[in-house]
């Protein structure tokens, strides 16, 4: 059996034989490589993070040539460095094509949960360029929507929104829902706070939305939704049972300015 040594002793060829001078100069260069590496992975870094930020401030660009607005969170910073969106605002937008266009730049933002399509002044119902094809893009873009306002535009069912899990306010003002549709709020299982009416001025009396039994059968509907806390009414005159079908709720009747 070979004896162990009592002390390590370096081979020919180890650093440690090497003269120390040599150990030296060795040691510092391998620390000028290190640093070189540190340094250079650091200015990479930067760069990404710099490419990143210049994308998504041109997306942002492009998105208000489009006739979007981005309404910015005051004070609120995102990772990038750049200003946190509050919400986006396609009101303005005067083509459904646009209107895709900015949908799908809109999409590639962080963090987006108020989005709004309702044409600013509007009080006319299908007003707006939003129908349920698009809203249907829109719902696969912003899948973390909480707030939505689709009033005064094209909506004739309301499966679009029902595919969006997280919205918790409505508003659907002065939208041509379909007869069957009217009674589909109950399926809006996330929706907390509902705006809702006809407050067309232009609307004739003996319309849908302005039959009785029909509107009854809406307000059963929408008794019916299960997290629904408080309702806003537009230019409906409630009978008494009605207020009865909503007792449960939290019910402001307004007005349009």
């Amino acid at each position: 059996m070979s004896k162990i040594p009592a002390k390590y002793i370096p081979g020919k060829f180890s650093l440690a034989s090497w003269p120390a001078w040599i150990q030296m100069v060795v040691a510092c260069f391998a620390g000028a490589l290190f640093g070189g590496y540190a340094a250079s992975s650091a200015a990479i870094s930067k760069q990404e993070e710099s490419a990143q930020r210049q994308l998504v401030s041109g997306a942002m660009d492009h998105f208000i040539r489009l006739g979007g607005e981005i309404i910015r969170e005051p004070d609120a910073i995102t990772k990038d460095g750049l200003p946190m969106i509050g919400k986006l605002g396609f009101y303005a937008i005067d083509s459904r094509y646009r209107l895709q266009q900015a949908i799908f730049c809109g999409g590639t933002f962080e963090n987006v949960s108020k989005i709004d399509f309702a044409p600013i002044g509007a009080n006319r119902v299908g007003a707006g360029i939003l129908d349920a094809n698009v809203l249907r893009v829109a719902a696969r873009n912003f899948p973390q929507t909480e707030y939505l306002d689709v009033s005064h535009c094209d909506l004739t069912e309301l499966a679009p929104i029902q595919n969006m899990k997280n919205v918790r306010v409505l508003k659907i003002l002065n939208n041509p829902l379909e007869y069957s549709e009217l009674q589909s709020f109950r399926q809006l299982d996330s929706v907390t706070e509902l705006w809702v009416g006809w407050p067309d001025p232009k609307l004739e009396s003996d319309s849908l939305y302005r039959n009785l039994d029909v509107r009854k059968t809406m307000l059963q509907s929408i008794a019916d939704m299960k997290n629904l806390k408080k309702l806003y009414l537009f230019d409906m005159r409630l009978r008494e049972s009605e207020r009865k079908i909503l007792e449960k709720l939290e019910v402001i009747n307004a007005r349009m300015n």
